[in-house]
């Protein structure tokens, strides 16, 4: 049941950058994901109150992890929604991959859980679809004198700093959801999400107000993909906490990553990116290195 919740999620989710693509043709980042959260934030409290029959009980460290989490969130959504604007979807996305390699740093260096052979050959096939992704065909004559060149393009490249950020921030967010979750009697994953995309919201309301009341109207230029990004987030959340509450941590955000993938497909049809399709393959390797470090 939490694998079918996990892909709904992934699916869902995966329309989300070419949404963000199209708002930020004109509007701020920061303005865009605070309206896409703030619109919603009703659907999302209808969720809530319909799958919640009782308010339940939490402790301090439930009020721990949703705060930390709220945090990081609104560091990883400025971060990646920052690198859609001066990249292409199909460029940066798949990077989103690198988190499973994290939460396995984490886990070992934390949790004294030592990764096995299949565990360490699936960091290497993320590390080397990275550096696949990279060798774009006009570039590739370039960086034929060295066999690191690419990696280190992939490094030096702002927008490409800016989603491994978030991927790394992404890695530790659900960590702290699944906490919270536990952390509530009965288990209301339900409330975490709403609770967490409230907080987030705020946080990002503050900075919102220093802005002009122009930047936020751009928003409404392209109002379809607002409406569209705002229900994607009133529900994604609902399948992904359930699926993080009934199942591993690391499975269940690994299967959040096949989002990339269908990426891929949506940026080459809806876009016509015409370089999605080339980029295709390494993503896909960087998927099976992430299924690799968790089966």
């Amino acid at each position: 049941m939490w694998g079918i919740l996990a892909l709904g999620a992934a699916l869902l989710t995966s329309f989300n950058p070419i949404l963000y693509k199209r708002m930020l043709q004109d509007a701020d980042s920061l303005v865009a994901v605070w309206g896409v959260l703030l619109l919603s934030l009703p659907l999302l409290a209808a969720f809530t109150v319909a799958l919640t029959p009782q308010l339940p009980a939490f402790d301090a460290a439930f009020t721990l992890a949703v705060a930390a989490s709220a945090l990081l969130n609104v560091i990883a959504h400025l971060s990646l929604t920052h690198a859609l604007k001066v990249a292409d979807v199909s460029q940066v996305t798949p990077l989103l991959n690198f988190g499973p390699v994290f939460t396995l740093l984490f886990a070992a260096l934390f949790l004294g859980e030592i990764p096995s052979a299949r565990g360490v050959f699936g960091v290497m096939l993320i590390l080397l679809g990275a550096y696949w992704l990279t060798r774009a065909p006009r570039e590739r004559a370039a960086h034929e004198k060295s066999q690191f060149a690419a990696f280190m393009n992939l490094t030096f490249k702002p927008a490409s700093v800016l989603v491994l950020l978030a991927g790394l921030l992404w890695a530790i967010t659900p960590v702290l959801e699944k906490t919270a979750i536990e952390h509530t009697n009965p288990p209301s994953p339900r409330l975490v999400a709403f609770l967490i995309q409230v907080l987030v919201t705020l946080l990002l309301t503050m900075a919102v107000l220093t802005r002009t009341w122009t930047g936020i109207q751009k928003l409404g230029l392209h109002r379809r993909a607002w409406i569209l990004a705002g229900l994607i987030a009133g529900s994604a959340p609902v399948l992904g906490y359930t699926a993080l509450s009934l199942g591993f941590v690391g499975y269940v955000t690994t299967l959040f990553k096949l989002s990339g993938v269908m990426t891929m497909l949506w940026s080459y049809f809806l876009l016509q990116e015409k370089l999605a399709l080339a980029r295709l393959p390494p993503t896909v390797l960087m998927v099976l290195g992430a299924l690799l470090i968790v089966l």
